[in-house]
């Protein structure tokens, strides 16, 4: 009898702890499911706290665009409104004064603008010895050869007066291996005239402005490559840096 007594105190010993067990499981499964839940709606409200700063955070820069943008277009109206006025409340006498200004501008860029009629003239009376030749070739007694002349020769006598042949300022004045003496005038309008040859050229300077007909100097025999021909004037003219017949260009 006593071992069946001991038997069922043991059963129900278990029973017992079997029935602990499993409230203990049951509880330890709601607080599970609680923090679970918890964890789940503390998720959600920090989104949805995320959610609202970053709309407010576009709601600021929104307002803070549209407001800078008024700002600009105020600020543009009040500047042209500010022109408008300032124009409209202008002295007449200050627009007479720039119509009057802008007249005489037209006036003179019309002036500059209306190129200088040039006339050349023979620069020394006398026989022409040898002709302009870009072409057709000329004999040389000096270099005994045929070749070509960019200018006309004059003959006259040793010491005769060369005048300019239009007006114009003094370029140069160069003693030049080939041509002796020599005297370029420019003209303006791309016209130059050039005087070789030459014995003397003390009545010019370089950069002074000489009259038509004045002398520029005296024929003599400095050029190299005409050193045999009788005392002439050797005369070139060029016409925007190119040569050019002089014949064709003299007005008297």
């Amino acid at each position: 009898m006593s071992g069946k007594r001991y038997y069922i105190e043991d059963e129900n010993k278990l029973k017992k702890v079997a029935y602990i067990s499993g409230i203990l499981l049951l509880v330890s499964a709601v607080a599970l499911v609680f923090v679970l839940s918890l964890y789940q709606n503390k998720t959600k409200a920090d989104e949805k706290i995320a959610a609202q700063r970053m709309n407010n955070i576009e709601t600021e820069v929104i307002e803070s665009t549209t407001s800078s943008d008024d700002k600009t277009i105020n600020e543009t109206n009040e500047n042209t409104e500010s022109n408008v006025i300032n124009n409209v409340q202008a002295p007449a006498n200050t627009v007479d004064k720039n119509v009057i200004k802008d007249k005489k501008e037209k006036t003179e860029t019309k002036k500059k603008e209306v190129k200088k009629e040039l006339k050349f003239s023979v620069p020394l009376k006398g026989d022409i010895s040898k002709d302009y030749a870009d072409t057709n070739l000329v004999y040389s007694e000096t270099l005994k050869e045929w070749t070509t002349h960019y200018g006309i020769d004059i003959k006259a006598d040793k010491g005769s007066a060369v005048a300019a042949s239009e007006a114009g300022t003094v370029k140069s004045i160069k003693d030049d291996p080939r041509y002796g003496l020599s005297v370029t005038i420019e003209h303006g309008s791309g016209y130059e005239t050039v005087y070789s040859n030459l014995l003397s050229a003390e009545f010019i300077s370089e950069g002074k402005t000489v009259k038509k007909g004045q002398t520029i100097g005296t024929v003599g025999s400095s050029a190299a490559f005409e050193v045999t021909d009788e005392p002439h004037l050797h005369f070139e003219m060029i016409l925007n840096g190119n040569n050019v017949n002089p014949t064709t260009y003299w007005k008297d």
